[in-house]
């Protein structure tokens, strides 16, 4: 009886010590595979950091301000040029993390919201399809959000220096509103369901865009001291009192469009990987 009871207790004793093994095992595979998911958000987390300052910042200044004292970042820039002289920059961004060897990368594309410039059809005149042009968004699609760096307003006085600004309703400028700008920084004007006037010794530089979500006309007037140095277009008629200047500069809106205000940044798909 004894030795049936010695038999029984070595069973269950290698049987809790399996057991005891294999929960042991079950638990030490489960912490790795956490910390490995976790360590592999944590990456990716850092990536998108990293994209966001890229968006407007040199290479230099994205890795100091998104720098993390475990992760390890570098960045390879390619500059491209798309169709119609879109500036391009391709980023391949890879982040290690320091401690268990892991490491991710992944290819970004850097690109102008402006994505084209006016044709010299709509220089000067309207275009029913002029935002799918330059944006690449139909009208109903277009909002102030789409630009990264935008000032939305419904008036245009005391408005903060910006290279985006984002009108609805009536916009009158004089010459200390935009103060801010010149040839070497001009700005994009939106304006929306307004009419825009330029008072006296009031100078612009830079895009002007006047859309219409209704069928009303609105009216674009340049008082006689006053100028627009780029270009303005619009998606319907629009009533001209041109009585100042109107200078067509394309390298004017090339600067325009390359600006960093203006740019955008998304992850190229189907590049992203594990580097082991």
């Amino acid at each position: 009886m004894l030795a049936v009871v010695a038999i029984i207790l070595s069973v269950v004793t290698f049987a809790t010590i399996t057991t005891t093994q294999s929960v042991q095992q079950f638990y030490t595979h489960e912490k790795v595979r956490r910390d490995s998911e976790s360590s592999k958000v944590s990456l990716k987390q850092h990536l998108k950091n990293v994209a966001g300052a890229l968006r407007s910042q040199s290479v230099t200044n994205a890795l100091n301000t998104t720098d993390v004292d475990y992760l390890s970042t570098t960045i390879d820039v390619s500059a491209l040029e798309g169709t119609e002289g879109q500036p391009l920059t391709h980023f391949k961004v890879k982040v290690s993390h320091d401690s268990d060897n892991s490491a991710y990368t992944t290819h970004f594309l850097r690109y102008p919201s402006l994505l084209r410039l006016p044709t010299p059809s709509q220089h000067l005149s309207w275009d029913n399809q002029v935002t799918n042009w330059l944006f690449n968004r139909d009208i109903s699609s277009l909002s102030a959000s789409f630009f990264a760096e935008s000032e939305s307003l419904t008036q245009c006085h005391n408005m903060l220096p910006a290279n985006v600004y984002w009108i609805t309703g009536n916009c009158v400028l004089n010459s200390n509103a935009l103060a801010h700008h010149s040839g070497s920084n001009p700005i994009l004007l939106v304006i929306v369901n307004g009419n825009l006037t330029l008072q006296a010794n009031t100078h612009v530089h830079g895009l002007i865009v006047m859309l219409s979500t209704s069928h009303n006309s609105f009216t674009l007037k340049v008082s006689s001291s006053a100028s627009i140095t780029g270009t303005y277009v619009a998606n319907t008629p629009i009533t001209e009192q041109i009585n100042g200047a109107i200078v067509l500069s394309t390298p004017l809106l090339q600067t325009l469009q390359a600006s960093t205000p203006l740019a955008k940044i998304m992850p190229i798909p189907g590049t992203a990987y594990d580097d082991l």
